[in-house]
């Protein structure tokens, strides 16, 4: 037992002992897994970066090089989604004979929306091609048709947020209504473009309408 009364402090400091030497390992190891892991966040971060670079760099590659065919191959039809019966005139003539309600209905709603949304952006692809191909319009018509592009986009996007947030039926209708309306001011302006500042083209934009 007197032995026992020796040795048991003597086990205890060494434990102790030991015990601070680990944790003095530990804390003294902190700094370094801190950069460590600073790092590897750094290098993630650059990572993604580059990624992203590459994607877009190869992104506007394709665009620049995009023929005719393969823009006009992208374009949903207005057909597809119904909005050649919202205007007999619908490509010669801004301004749709519908209300909200027949706009939503006619469309299919955020399928013909988002048929909208894509096209607005490949229009101006289209413009592009042309105007790299010997096409002169007047800088107020380009003016016109960005506008236009950029009035589609965010009414569609506020009227499918309404319509996905929303248990009324009547702010998603009515930004359908105003994304048609845009949409027929950007294709009348088109209709203006390629009919009087790129003849040659004109027969072909008419066949992906």
């Amino acid at each position: 037992m007197r032995e026992l009364t020796h040795v048991l402090p003597e086990l205890l400091r060494g434990f102790t002992e030991r015990a601070i030497q680990s944790r003095s390992e530990r804390f003294a190891r902190l700094p370094e897994i801190e950069d460590m892991s600073n790092s590897f966040l750094i290098f993630f971060v650059l990572c993604t970066l580059g990624v992203y670079y590459l994607y877009w760099r190869r992104r506007q590659h394709r665009m620049r090089a995009s023929s005719w065919e393969w823009i006009a191959s992208q374009v949903a039809s207005n057909r597809e989604f119904n909005f050649d019966t919202l205007s007999r005139k619908y490509l010669y003539e801004d301004g749709i004979d519908a209300t909200p309600e027949t706009v939503w209905e006619k469309i299919n709603g955020v399928m013909g929306l988002w048929s909208m949304f894509r096209n607005a952006g490949l229009f101006l692809q289209l413009v592009d091609y042309a105007t790299e191909h010997g096409a002169e319009p007047p800088e107020e018509l380009l003016e016109s048709l960005r506008a236009d592009a950029v009035q589609v986009r965010i009414a569609v996007l506020i009227s499918i947020g309404k319509y996905l947030s929303t248990c009324s039926q009547v702010a998603p209708r009515v930004n359908a209504y105003r994304a048609a309306m845009a949409y027929s001011s950007m294709l009348a302006h088109m209709t203006k473009l390629f009919q009087n500042h790129s003849t040659m083209l004109f027969p072909r934009f008419l066949e992906c309408m």
